[in-house]
């Protein structure tokens, strides 16, 4: 049956039992819908009270901020033309530098200074200087009297200056001669303000006087951006109708206004503050765009009767009808600026807004506000409810979150809410679907696994690093790759390329024997003998001979001379193995040559001179047998000149592959079967074993599973290694997970005492074993209870009592698995291996 029609029959079942209680929607609305009515009937009326007094008070706190913050940055300007003027005038005072220090400010200052001019006490030391973008062009003497207005009449002004005071002009035209090569009769037209200081000379004379103009334009553009969305000013976001700044001066003249930010090069201009004005005067002299008002617009002169004053305030005014324009309430803020604590002139704010529209919008705000509040409320209520309406739901929850800590039972929960068992039958449906699943999940990973793990595997295309290219200088006889083996590599080549002694350090098992040869088949003594002696296999008086050699009659059994091995790699290598076990007296005499580079033989005083690498190996800590005084720390110093350790193989288990597919190479042209692969499960075994034999033990692991294998997959049964402790992978395993020994005769004292061998330990151990529900397979089951009757079994016995004829692999893998299972335990080695019950 599916989940939908569980659910299905779990909708008939609970039908009849609607009637006892309400559903939880009901229960929710019957409770919180009367609340709902009476909060928003209450609080509706005082959203829509406060919303237009709340608008009102944010644009007129807007506009004032604005306007303040405006006049701010003017004022701020205004004082760093000030501090630049007198920085220059401190540092060219009688003129000279002045073009290098006005191209310096230029080109720091992010302000758009128009001219410098010097007007000297002397005649014709005058000097006037055009900034143009970040280029400083000197206008000569001779142009200087074209430039109009004459810069000379602001001499009466600068007389009266002190030092340190400054003159700011008001907003000027001036004209100025910009000659270039095609227009030599060019002059140029800009609107500044100069601002002026007296200049005094090194020993304290007025030497003459600075005026440093401000392009006008420049006080425009940053007025169009402090009322553009660019504005840090900008803090909310603003309807689309137009909103203007504009500068005017304390005689009511508007001098210009706010433009597109973009607009940077557009001329000044006061088109917009003159849309409310019907009468006045348009143009002043040298400044035609310029708009006074007329005397009948009183709003107007009073905002300039209090700038002049210092005043700053807001009035609200309604403006006339003009086309496109459908706001016809705004704002008018002003403020006055200064220079120097005085009223330079004044800033007027004009801030339109649809405010009716956002009166209703303000209200839908505000009414967004009370909802969030009355939602709070029902939350409130709800919570209040909860303990009574929503406990079972808690409680499945609850046991739905606990299933994760046990196994997967149905969920039983007494609850009166019809959703609630709905809702439980429906979780308890899915939760037999799932257990149905994971049941059959398992059961096909197994075979999944089992069948793969018995699949032979191509190494080559598995581990594309098995058949990978060796460079040129590559070592063939070393096989790997990785950082450590090509670590070890190089240090093969080093020492070959140079001819001193070497130290190789590592475990048994690890090449260093094959790195020896390595080293001396890669040196320059390749054509000459590489003898071997391994230390810890001869005496001490045997070693001493194999080493140094005899003399005929040194000894009872010295018939003939005997020249030893030093003499035998005259010209070539000899590699010490072991050479931790040497005796103190072999020390002292492999101290002599390795120090002198000759010997005594024994029986002779003649010391015989002789050309040898000597290469030592050793798979102990030297240091630390220096420390006990086993090994002398003046030999260990000498042979020690070039050191190289052999990685073990546990760290470096990525060349695991690899060594295999070399070594069943090797099987394979010994035992003549060219089809000899390694399945899935056997290279899984080989990889999570550790190898404490390191490489030595792993070719004999697949050179004896290569030969003992029946077949031409060497499977993981057939990878018998010492204390592996990983599972036989592809061996058939009883298809039920769930199969325990459960029979009560093998359950029983007399079927486990069975003909009295065995102690009761042993019996005591077995019981427990079957109570405590340890999983055997068929073979097993019917196997154990003869082993217990006898205490042991060997690998034969289990094959003929398991009968089926089953392969000895298999039998080693049962065997392998009651050992690990803590029923047996393993004894011997080889073909005297036996199986015991344990003690």
């Amino acid at each position: 049956m599916g989940i939908l029609d569980r659910f299905a029959e779990g909708m008939a079942n609970a039908s009849p039992n609607r009637a006892k209680g309400f559903s939880l929607r009901t229960r929710l609305l019957m409770y919180i819908i009367p609340a709902v009515v009476l909060v928003l009937m209450l609080t509706g009326y005082i959203n829509y009270q406060t919303s237009l007094n709340f608008i009102n008070e944010a644009l007129e706190r807007s506009s004032r901020i604005q306007v303040k913050a405006m006049a701010h940055e003017i004022d701020s300007l205004f004082a760093r033309c000030r501090e630049d003027l007198l920085l220059v005038a401190q540092v060219a005072g009688d003129g000279r530098g002045l073009h290098e220090n006005f191209s310096r400010l230029v080109a720091t200052r992010k302000t758009d200074y128009h001219e410098l001019l010097f007007i000297s006490h002397k005649k014709g030391h005058h000097i006037f200087l055009l900034a143009k973008g970040n280029q400083i062009f000197p206008v000569s003497q001779e142009a200087i009297a074209d430039i109009t207005p004459d810069p000379f009449v602001t001499i009466g002004y600068l007389e009266k200056l002190n030092a340190g005071d400054v003159w700011i002009s008001p907003v000027t035209e001036v004209q100025e001669p910009f000659p270039t090569d095609n227009h030599p009769d060019q002059k140029i037209r800009s609107h500044v303000i100069y601002f002026g200081t007296p200049c005094y000379s090194d020993n304290g004379e007025k030497s003459g006087y600075l005026l440093l103009s401000l392009d006008v334009r420049f006080i425009r553009n940053l007025l169009s951006v402090l009322n553009s969305p660019r504005s840090p000013l900008w803090a909310f976001s603003r309807t689309s109708e137009t909103r203007f700044i504009y500068l005017f001066d304390l005689e009511g003249w508007i001098l210009f206004q706010s433009e597109d930010p973009e607009a940077v090069d557009l001329d000044l201009t006061t088109h917009l503050a003159r849309m409310d004005y019907s009468y006045g005067t348009l143009g002043k002299p040298g400044l035609p765009f310029a708009y006074r008002p007329g005397s009948i617009y009183q709003p107007f002169w009073k905002m300039v009767k209090d700038v002049e004053a210092g005043k700053h305030e807001l009035i609200e005014l309604k403006a006339a009808p003009h086309e496109g324009q459908t706001v016809r309430d705004y704002y008018l803020t002003y403020t006055p600026v200064s220079f120097e604590g005085r009223v330079y002139a004044g800033l007027a704010y004009i801030d339109r807004s649809r405010f009716a529209l956002l009166a209703q919008y303000k209200h839908l705000d505000t009414m967004l506000i009370l909802s969030l509040i009355t939602i709070l409320v029902i939350s409130s209520v709800i919570f209040v409810l909860s303990h009574m309406i929503t406990k079972p739901i808690y409680k499945l929850a609850g046991a739905v979150a606990d299933t994760q800590n046990r196994p997967l039972e149905p969920i039983r929960i007494k609850s009166s809410i019809y959703e609630v068992r709905m809702l439980q039958q429906a979780i308890n449906a899915m939760i037999e679907a799932i257990k149905a699943q994971i049941v059959a999940i398992r059961e096909q990973e197994k075979r999944i696994r089992s069948v793969e793990n018995k699949e032979k595997i191509n190494l080559e295309e598995a581990f594309p690093a098995v058949t990978q290219p060796t460079s040129a200088d590559d070592l063939p006889e070393i096989v790997g790759f990785g950082s450590r083996m090509e670590q070890f590599k190089a240090s093969i080549r080093k020492a070959s390329r140079a001819d001193a002694d070497v130290l190789i350090i590592g475990e048994t098992g690890t090449g260093k024997q094959l790195a020896a040869e390595a080293i001396h088949r890669h040196s320059r003594r390749s054509g000459r003998p590489f003898i071997s002696v391994n230390c810890g296999e001869l005496s001490e008086n045997l070693l001493l001979d194999t080493l140094f050699g005899h003399v005929k009659g040194a000894f009872t059994e010295a018939r003939t001379d005997r020249r030893g091995a030093f003499l035998e790699a005259d010209g070539g290598t000899i590699f010490l193995d072991e050479i931790q076990t040497a005796s103190p007296n072999v020390q002292q005499a492999l101290l002599r040559a390795v120090a002198m580079r000759t010997i005594k033989q024994l029986g002779s005083d003649q010391d015989i001179a002789m050309d040898v690498r000597v290469i030592c190996a050793t798979n102990e800590d030297l240091n630390r047998m220096i420390e006990k005084q086993q090994f002398r720390a003046d030999l260990y110093y000498r042979i020690n000149v070039i050191t190289i350790n052999t990685p073990p193989l546990r760290e470096q288990k990525e060349n695991i592959p690899v060594l295999i597919n070399h070594f069943l190479e090797q099987v394979r042209t010994s035992t003549g079967r060219r089809t000899l692969g390694i399945s899935k499960g056997a290279l899984e075994k080989m990889k999570n074993h550790d190898w404490p034999g390191n490489i030595r033990e792993l070719k004999n692991a697949i050179t004896r599973a290569g030969v003992m294998c029946e077949g031409n997959t060497i499977q993981a049964g057939d990878i018998l290694i010492e204390g592996g402790g990983y599972p036989d992978a592809d061996m058939d395993i009883s298809a039920d997970p769930e199969t325990r020994l459960t029979y009560p005769s093998l359950l029983s004292e007399e079927n486990i005492a069975g003909n009295g061998n065995g102690s009761r330990s042993q019996r005591a151990v077995s019981i427990a074993g079957f109570q405590n529900g340890i999983p055997l397979n068929e073979r097993q089951k019917r196997v154990y209870p003869y082993i217990l009757s006898r205490g042991t079994i060997t690998r034969s016995e289990y094959q003929a009592q398991a009968g089926g004829s089953i392969s000895s692999r298999t039998a080693i893998y049962d065997l392998q698995d009651l050992v690990q299972k803590g029923l047996l335990k393993k004894e011997g080695l080889g073909p005297a291996t036996r199986y015991l019950t344990p003690d």
